[in-house]
Formats: C-alpha cells, sequence, structure tokens
C-alpha cells in the first residue's frame, strides 16, 4: 500500500506554480517591484478586467496604508479542489500582526481572486491567564 501511494503521489508541480504566481503577487502589492503586466500576467480574463492600472496602484497605496510595510510572508497551506486550488500565505505587516494572503487558482493555474486577510490573534491563552490570576 504505501508503495502504491507514493506512485500516486502529485509531483508538486501545480503547487509551486501556484506558489510562484503568489509570490509575485504578495511582491506585487507590497512593493514597486512588479510591473502592472507581470502582475496580471497569470490572471483570467474575469479578474484581468476588474483590475486596470489604476486599480492596481489603488490596491497597492491601500495595502500600504492599512497595514504597513511588509515584514514577513510564510507559505501556511494548499488545498486542492475539484476545479480550483487554494494557495494561503500568513504576513506579518508592520500595522497588522497577521493576515493571512488567499490566491485562488483555476484549473488552469490562473489567479481567479485574491483577498488579504486580517486574522485575529487567538485570545484563549490570554483569557486563561487572566482566570488563573
Amino acid at each position: 500500500m504505501a508503495f502504491s501511494s507514493v506512485c500516486m503521489a502529485a509531483d508538486g508541480g501545480d503547487l509551486n506554480k501556484d506558489q510562484k504566481v503568489a509570490e509575485t503577487l504578495i511582491s506585487g502589492v507590497t512593493t514597486n517591484n512588479v510591473t502592472y503586466d507581470k502582475f496580471v500576467a497569470n490572471f483570467d480574463e474575469g479578474l484581468k478586467a476588474k483590475l486596470n492600472n489604476k486599480a492596481y496602484e489603488a490596491l497597492k497605496n491601500g495595502i500600504k496604508t492599512k497595514f504597513g510595510d511588509l515584514k514577513e510572508t510564510k507559505f501556511y497551506s494548499f488545498e486542492r479542489y475539484d476545479n480550483q486550488d487554494k494557495v494561503t500565505y500568513i504576513a506579518s505587516f508592520s500595522n497588522e500582526k497577521m493576515v493571512a494572503m488567499v490566491f485562488i487558482f483555476d484549473k488552469n493555474n490562473k489567479v481567479v481572486e485574491f483577498a488579504l486577510l486580517p486574522m485575529q490573534e487567538n485570545q484563549t491563552t490570554t483569557n486563561e491567564e487572566a482566570t488563573q490570576q
């Protein structure tokens, strides 16, 4: 059974492609190193139509204003569905400690949606510590 599992395992090619695209998008919204054309190169046509060059600049400015400067990103998860893949990174910014950066890809490895979602730290430990004192 172990041998058949190894034979049937994916080679990680889709994950690697999706990660490279996601990392380009992360750089695109957090630095000035990625041109608009490179940023939208792996978007599906519907998402490209929603995000023109002016909207791209507004997006970068909005992220800078709301979250601040990017401090760190770490790959978090890859989820495969029938017709989509979901790649998630966890990021830390100067104004926001934890942000989930989620990228949704279609079956052709084109980005169909992405979002930056602030996350609340788990308050369980703090509440337990307060109860114990």
